[in-house]
C-alpha cells in the first residue's frame, strides 16, 4: 500500500510540472505552429497520464486483491482449525467411551460419591461443632443447618433453638424423616398406647425432638414437663 500511495505521488506531481511548463509556454506561442506542436505534445502527455491512470487502477486493484485474500484466507484458516479442534474432541471423547472398561467407569462414579459423602460429612461436622456452642439461654441464636442425606438443606431445618423447641409433633417428626432418622411405632401413632391422648402427644414430640438434636449437634435435651405446658412457654431443658 506504500508504494501505490508513493506511485500516485509521482505521478500528480509530474502532472503538476507539465501544467506549470505549459502554462509558462503560453505568451511565447504566437504562431500556428507552435499552437499545433503545443496541441500534439498535450495529446501525447494526455495519453501517457491515462497510460499511468490505468496502470495505478490495476496495481489498486491487485493490492485490494491481496488484502482481501489474506483476510479471507486468515477467517478460513481459523475456521477449519476450530472446526478441527472440535472434531478431535469428539473422537477423543468417542475412543474414551470405547475404551474405559464399564466396571472402570462404575468404580470412577462410586469415587465421586465418596468424595461427595465425605464433602457433606465435613459440611455436618462444621455444622454440629457450631450448634454445640449454643446455651439453653441463648434461644434466638441461629442454629447451622445440617445437611440432609440428598445433600439439600431441609426447608424445615429450625432457624433458632426458640423456634426448635416450639417445633409441633408433625414437624418433629418431619424433621426425623427429611435427615434419615428413626422414627418409633409409638412416635408414628402418639394415641396408640396412650394413657391420655395430649399427654401421650407431649411426650412422644419431645422425644423426637431430643433425637434431632442430638443428631444436629445441640448439647442439651429436653424435660417433659410435670404438666400440659402453655401454648406460649418453651418446655424445661437439661444440659446433657
Amino acid at each position: 500500500m506504500r508504494e501505490t500511495l508513493a506511485v500516485l505521488g509521482a505521478t500528480f506531481d509530474h502532472l503538476g510540472e507539465q501544467t506549470a511548463r505549459v502554462a509558462k509556454m503560453g505568451p511565447a506561442m504566437d504562431t500556428a505552429h507552435q499552437i499545433n506542436a503545443l496541441r500534439k505534445q498535450l495529446q501525447r502527455q494526455e495519453a501517457r497520464q491515462e497510460a499511468r491512470m490505468r496502470e495505478v487502477e490495476i496495481l489498486l486493484k491487485d493490492v485490494l486483491k491481496t488484502q482481501i485474500a489474506e483476510h479471507l484466507s486468515g477467517a478460513v484458516r481459523a475456521m477449519v482449525k476450530e472446526g478441527i479442534a472440535r472434531r478431535v474432541e469428539e473422537r477423543v471423547a468417542e475412543e474414551l467411551t470405547k475404551k474405559v472398561p464399564e466396571k472402570l467407569k462404575e468404580q470412577i462414579e462410586e469415587h465421586k460419591k465418596q468424595l461427595e459423602d465425605v464433602r457433606m460429612a465435613l459440611y455436618n461436622s462444621e455444622a454440629r461443632r457450631a450448634n454445640a456452642l449454643l446455651r439453653s439461654n441463648h434461644l434466638q441464636e441461629p442454629l447451622h443447618a445440617l445437611l440432609t442425606p440428598s445433600g439439600t438443606k431441609s426447608p424445615l431445618f429450625p432457624k433458632d433453638l426458640a423456634t426448635l423447641f416450639g417445633a409441633s409433633h408433625s414437624t418433629a417428626r418431619a424433621l426425623l424423616r427429611e435427615y434419615g432418622l428413626p422414627i418409633k411405632e409409638g412416635e408414628e401413632s402418639p394415641d396408640a398406647k396412650a394413657r391420655s391422648r395430649s399427654r401421650e402427644k407431649g411426650e412422644s414430640r419431645e422425644r423426637m425432638l431430643n433425637r434431632f438434636m442430638s443428631y444436629i449437634g445441640v448439647a442439651f435435651q429436653m424435660v417433659p414437663a410435670p404438666s400440659i405446658t402453655s401454648a406460649h412457654t418453651y418446655p424445661l431443658i437439661a444440659q446433657s
